[in-house]
């Protein structure tokens, strides 16, 4: 059990400090929002700048929370399609639901970076969130920083499920989480005491806080 974020990144960092051997060429990714302020704890601690990077979930249309998916912003996609045909989803409806994912992805991408993306080509990345559960959104962000020229791509968060771990290792060099656990039923946030929505305020509160400190890349 985590206190917030904020603890659950320095017990990464700290962890981390002995794997990454390669910081003049490393970037670390936080996947928006809950992942931002545990990367900006690592990148205090290991002394890497960070960025962000904006994939967006694929769910349904009548009920957003239940993911079979998830996209990055060349349209890169991985899909459960056994998922999705249980939820009863159609071409058609598939079709509009990753329109306006691409749509949300592109808003983000202005309203977070401004449309300037951080250079990754022949760099190792760390693609950082708060937990996984599914893998969706980490394994779409590592199949887009891999196309975008990445050297070695890493996924670090604090929790996730033991089982996911080797589904979503084939998409990355390697995976470091600190609490692998065994549920029939996971979720990420019952592993954190604080687990609040990240506003838009809050994540850029961070981000100019890391700035301030040379601790953001763009």
């Amino acid at each position: 059990m985590f206190e917030n974020r904020e603890e659950a990144g320095r017990k990464l960092g700290l962890d981390l400090l002995d794997r990454v051997l390669n910081r003049e060429n490393t970037i670390i990714l936080a996947i928006p929002r809950g992942g931002v302020p545990v990367a900006y704890e690592i990148s205090k601690i290991l002394k890497i700048p960070f960025s962000l990077i904006i994939t967006k979930k694929l769910a349904p249309l009548k009920d957003p929370e239940a993911a079979f998916g998830a996209i990055a912003p060349d349209k890169s996609k991985i899909i459960d399609e056994n998922y999705m045909k249980y939820m009863g989803v159609s071409e058609t409806e598939l079709n509009l639901i990753e329109e306006k994912a691409l749509r949300d992805i592109q808003e983000r991408m202005v309203k977070y970076l401004k449309s300037k993306e951080p250079k990754i080509d022949s760099k190792d990345v760390i693609i950082v969130d708060d937990g996984i559960a599914t893998g969706y959104t980490a394994i779409v962000a590592g199949i887009y920083a891999k196309n975008k020229g990445a050297k070695n791509i890493y996924l670090a968060v604090p929790v996730c499920p033991s089982d996911s771990i080797s589904r979503v290792l084939i998409h990355f060099d390697d995976v470091f989480c600190l609490e692998k656990v065994d549920k029939l039923f996971f979720a990420v946030g019952s592993h954190y005491k604080d687990f609040h929505q990240i506003s838009d305020e809050e994540m850029f509160s961070i981000i100019e806080k890391a700035k301030e400190e040379g601790l953001f890349y763009n």
